[in-house]
């Protein structure tokens, strides 16, 4: 029998921060070591090169720039959010990167936004109203910035409609992430994931 492997794309840019990639990719793997073992996370970007945040670089896996996406077999796209000061904001007001967003939405796929990462949701137009939160703090400029998206601002941590999945902060990604492997396996194969990372379930 084969069995259908589901895939998340993880679409990283400049600026990136690795508390909101981290979560993913890790209880993904765990996912892959002690659970489903079903589910194959992809990071890709339209750079060879990531510089995070804080001085850290990532090597995507797949470079966007010469990689046609089968969406048929992606099952969620992620977006980290990230600081302007590293370019976070010129990567996501890109044309393609706003092109993928929207091939995951009207594919009905999960789109998550982290964080800044809402922001690009916004910039690709998938956010008309729909609900959404993102960073609450910094005089709320990021939250106000919704209502130029037409999206529905909710002040609260995590905020889903339909399919959109929009998160406020760093602290929010690894409930998120465990939350997103719920919703793909089961809520046993969550637990199990989670005993063995060594949280309670």
């Amino acid at each position: 029998v084969i069995s259908y492997m589901k895939k998340i794309l993880i679409l990283l840019s400049n600026g990136s921060e690795l508390l909101e990639i981290a979560p993913f990719v890790d209880i993904f793997g765990w996912n892959n070591i002690v659970g489903s073992k079903d589910i194959e996370v992809i990071t890709g970007s339209f750079h060879n090169t990531i510089h995070n945040t804080w001085n850290t670089q990532l090597v995507p896996e797949i470079n966007l720039n010469n990689q046609i996406l089968d969406i048929d077999t992606f099952d969620a796209l992620i977006i980290p959010g990230g600081f302007g000061f590293k370019g976070f904001f010129n990567d996501i007001q890109c044309e393609k990167f706003k092109d993928i967003i929207k091939l995951f939405y009207t594919n009905e796929k999960y789109v998550i936004g982290v964080c800044t990462g809402v922001i690009a949701l916004g910039e690709a137009g998938i956010l008309k109203n729909k609900k959404a939160t993102t960073y609450l703090l910094d005089n709320r400029r990021y939250f106000n910035q919704l209502k130029n998206y037409g999206a529905i601002p909710i002040y609260e941590e995590i905020v889903i409609d339909n399919k959109i999945i929009t998160v406020s902060a760093p602290a929010n990604a690894l409930n998120i992430a465990f939350f997103l492997l719920e919703l793909l396996t089961s809520k046993e194969n969550c637990d199990i994931v989670k005993i063995n990372m060594g949280f309670s379930k």
